[in-house]
């Protein structure tokens, strides 16, 4: 039987848990620490507060990012 491959969480896609070309274990720490908050702030998520999360989340994405590239500067 086939491996049964698990759906990436909204967090996972969001900052690519996927792509660390080098291999790097801080990478993959930041990255999985990162999209466990992506995943927390969705699961606040109501009719009230979307823009609110939505801003949240795409505010933790680029702070991913640019932790991400400081190793690398």
């Amino acid at each position: 039987m086939g491996e049964l491959t698990q759906e990436p969480t909204l967090g996972q896609r969001r900052v690519q848990r996927n792509f660390n070309p080098t291999a790097n274990v801080i990478v993959e720490n930041l990255k999985q620490k990162y999209s466990e908050i992506i995943d927390y702030l969705e699961s606040m998520r109501n009719e009230k507060n979307g823009r609110e999360i939505s801003i949240a989340q795409t505010e933790a994405e680029t702070s991913c990012m640019y932790a991400v590239k400081s190793l690398f500067v």
